[in-house]
This record gives structure tokens, C-alpha cells and sequence, in this order.
């Protein structure tokens, strides 16, 4: 008769650990969902944060230019240095 308790007891504790199991994989399946509209979120909004910060760049040049003369010396600078960029990177894609 122990033997029969001991059994039945090993019984319901695997069925206790393929109910909970069973749980867990769905709870990771959730979790796998959640992370991936997450991280699809992530990609959207650095995105739109990448254009935002190209149009600022681009609004504060144009200021800039139509600004006091301040303003105009320092997108006058930004426009030379960029200027410079773009010739060193040609010069890169000439080699």
C-alpha cells in the first residue's frame, strides 16, 4: 500500500510539472510576442527620431542663413565643414 501512495504521489507531482510547463512555454511565447512588437516599436520610433533631428538640423541652417549675422557665420562654418566632409569622402572613394 505505500509503494501505491509513493506512486500516486510521483503521479500528480508530474502532472503538477507538465501543467506548469505547458504555463511557462506559453508565458515565454507571450513574452517572445511582447519583445518582438517591442522591438519593432523601437525601430519606428528611432526612425522618426533620426528624421526629427535631420529636419531640425535642416530648419536651424536655413535660419541660419536668413538669421542676424551671427546666426549666418555659424551655418556659414557648419556649411564649410560639411563641405569638407563631402570632399574627403570623395577623395576616399577615389583610392
Amino acid at each position: 500500500m505505500a509503494k501505491k501512495s509513493i506512486i500516486d504521489s510521483i503521479e500528480q507531482k508530474i502532472a503538477r510539472l507538465i501543467e506548469q510547463h505547458d504555463r511557462l512555454k506559453m508565458q515565454a511565447a507571450e513574452l517572445q510576442a511582447q519583445r518582438d512588437k517591442l522591438q519593432a516599436q523601437n525601430r519606428e520610433l528611432t526612425n522618426r527620431l533620426a528624421e526629427a533631428e535631420r529636419r531640425i538640423s535642416s530648419l536651424e541652417l536655413s535660419e541660419g542663413l536668413a538669421g542676424n549675422s551671427a546666426d549666418r557665420k555659424q551655418a556659414k562654418a557648419r556649411v564649410n565643414r560639411l563641405m569638407r566632409e563631402i570632399d574627403r569622402c570623395i577623395a576616399l572613394l577615389n583610392k
